[in-house]
């Protein structure tokens, strides 16, 4: 996939009465196999951005384009991990992690056991025949991955993908995900609450202002700390100050608005 731009994205929401802007004039360019994350305050627009690039919503003005190509024409292949996996109960777990394939009609014995082949190195083989309800969270959410990895998307989008697992859960599952992005060379973009995990996770941090959301400022990670694993990285010398700045420029923000 080549890069991804947004070129000046606006998004307003229109009811009855006024009209809400909740992003405004974004503009920012993703480099191919680069991982991004997006912080800023609640109802700064984190997941509004999200989706616009995504394609499930469409702005109120500006575009965005993948290759020099609009979003809307491009064939884009993006795959979108959410903070509940959203797991059909139903459905077997092998059953849920080919599902992208059959929705987008690449369902084959191939594509199946390149599935397969994810849940595996995963370390969920022996649980393709169980349901959803006799997994743990963290397990789903490795299930929510695969089915993500299953459909081999080259731009993926991820909305808090861990705010709901507990600590030591989480962390293991930064690194899984870290890894298996960073092995497959594929461009990620994370939406976060969490300064910490954002270090830990990114090459660039892009810090947006309370809503309307603008850029505000964007932090580059030094590359010591952005090539390791991110349980690693939050053991780095330089973690800490990488955080208070950044912490900082969050708090300047919050006594602004």
């Amino acid at each position: 996939m080549s890069t991804l731009q947004l070129h000046d994205v606006s998004m307003a929401y229109l009811s009855k009465h006024e009209a809400t802007l909740a992003l405004e004039s974004i503009s920012l360019t993703v480099q191919d196999g680069e991982f991004l994350s997006i912080l800023g305050p609640s109802g700064c627009g984190k997941t509004t951005l999200l989706s616009i690039i995504a394609g499930l919503l469409s702005p109120t003005s500006g575009h965005v384009t993948i290759g020099n190509q609009d979003l809307k024409q491009t064939k884009a292949n993006i795959g979108y991990m959410l903070q509940q996996d959203y797991l059909f109960p139903w459905r077997t777990i092998q059953d849920n992690i080919t599902l992208g394939q059959k929705i987008r009609g690449t369902y084959s014995q191939t594509a199946k056991n390149e599935a397969l082949k994810w849940l595996d190195q995963l370390g969920l083989a022996d649980k393709k025949n169980l349901y959803p309800n006799q997994l743990s969270g963290g397990m789903r959410q490795r299930v929510a991955l695969v089915r993500m990895l299953a459909t081999n998307p080259t731009l993926m989008l991820l909305d808090e993908p861990f705010s709901a697992l507990d600590y030591q859960t989480k962390l293991k599952l930064e690194d899984l995900v870290f890894q298996t992005l960073k092995s497959e060379e594929k461009t990620a973009i994370l939406v976060t609450h969490d300064i910490g995990e954002a270090i830990a996770m990114s090459d660039r941090v892009v810090l947006l202002s309370p809503r309307p959301g603008r850029i505000h400022r964007i932090f580059e990670i030094p590359t010591e700390i952005a090539s390791t694993l991110p349980f690693e990285a939050r053991q780095h010398m330089h973690y800490n100050d990488q955080f208070q700045i950044i912490w900082k420029e969050m708090e300047s923000l919050a006594t602004t608005s």
